[in-house]
């Protein structure tokens, strides 16, 4: 009788094991199939969304960016990809650079992806980056520079998906209490792909499109707990974080989301009128030259060109043209402001093999990049 007791215990036992793993196969399937194959801002994958619920802290599986007031959205610190830590502890790409002003020449990169390096796997290949060595390279063989410098410093404040209105805010509320001695601004695509994909709902604010949610709080500890079961974070995840997880990959206009329709105003108009009071990019970036020039730093404006080669570009004429206005725009503010224009061009260039898409570089390429900014950021040091 005993043994027929325990018999029917461990049957018992080993079915409920078997349900449990089923369902629990049922969950991880669910989670596997309803995440998105490409992961931009890690807000369409189900286990990078559990991750975040759950508080991993393991680096690779931190979110890409961290939502935050003022600032908007920043590289999410201590993120990790490739074998190597993509973002600092201050939110940012590459190396830390110490708040506290030293006595090395200070460069500060604000931009979008571009700058950020969307194409590169590793910090060290971005132009910002490349940029640093050069000018290190030059002050430490210069026998009068090296005297008034250590060697040189590049922040790289790029953010993919960036505009213009994001770089003039992160430049107000973050970026000018380090005090550059020279600030590279590298704009205007993201603002002519805005434009470009909005449609008649454009708003001045482009809040049409941004949607500035792309991290999640570990839940308190008995959430996090229940969702170490894959079945409950799959249902969890369905229910309650279906509009998180619904995020668009970039940053593309949201007729799902309610926002103020205050500024209805055609832009095609605005642009053929030449009314540019009424342009974002042209007010925003008007206003972030003006700040840098403002705290005694060196502008110099790098226009966001774009691959003509690109099937992207031939096919989205429109496109084009509002990234050429938007150049123009900044050649016009430099002069009027006392900036510096880099020449950059398509055939600026090199290798057409080093383009990736339609407005990002390879490493080769951001080294190319690199070498176009250094005789300015040369004149620079000198003039300082």
């Amino acid at each position: 009788m005993m043994r027929s007791k325990l018999n029917t215990l461990l049957f018992r036992i080993i079915l409920f094991v078997m349900v449990i793993a089923f369902i629990e196969i049922i969950g991880y399937a669910g989670m596997f199939f309803s995440s998105k194959s490409f992961d931009f801002l890690a807000n369409n994958n189900y286990f990078r969304i559990r991750d975040m619920l759950i508080g991993n802290k393991t680096p690779e599986q931190f979110p890409r960016y961290l939502s935050l007031p003022y600032l908007g959205y920043v590289p999410y610190p201590g993120y990790k990809k490739y074998g190597v830590v993509q973002h600092n502890e201050d939110g940012y790409r590459g190396n830390r650079v110490p708040l506290q002003k030293t006595d090395k020449f200070r460069v500060l990169c604000v931009g979008g992806s571009t700058t950020y390096g969307f194409t590169v796997e590793l910090p060290t290949q971005t132009f910002p980056s490349q940029l640093e060595n050069l000018l290190n390279t030059y002050i430490r063989n210069d026998s009068a520079l090296n005297k008034k410098y250590s060697g040189a410093e590049v922040i790289n404040a790029g953010i993919e998906a960036g505009n213009s209105a994001e770089e003039l805010q992160q430049y107000l509320f973050k970026y000018r209490h380090y005090h550059p001695d020279a600030v590279i601004v590298h704009s205007g695509v993201n603002d002519a792909f805005l434009l470009y994909n909005s449609g008649s709902e454009f708003q001045l604010d482009y809040t049409h499109a941004r949607r500035i949610n792309f991290h999640l709080e570990p839940l308190p500890l008995p959430g996090r707990w229940l969702l170490k079961s894959y079945f409950i974070s799959f249902l969890s995840i369905r229910f309650f974080y279906h509009d998180f997880a619904a995020n668009t990959i970039g940053f593309e206009y949201q007729s799902e989301h309610t926002f103020c329709k205050w500024s209805k105003i055609n832009m095609d108009s605005v642009i053929a009128k030449k009314q540019y009071r009424d342009y974002p990019f042209y007010t925003n970036a008007k206003s972030l030259y003006s700040e840098i020039l403002s705290d005694s730093s060196v502008l110099l404006v790098l226009p966001t060109v774009l691959n003509k080669k690109s099937d992207f570009v031939k096919a989205n004429k429109k496109y084009d043209e509002l990234n050429t206005l938007n150049i123009s725009l900044s050649k016009l503010l430099c002069t009027q402001l006392g900036g510096i224009f880099v020449a950059l061009e398509y055939d600026s260039i090199k290798n057409s093999a080093n383009w990736m898409d339609d407005c990002h570089l390879n490493s080769e390429g951001e080294k190319n990049k690199a070498d176009i900014l250094f005789p300015y950021l040369v004149r620079a040091l000198m003039s300082r």
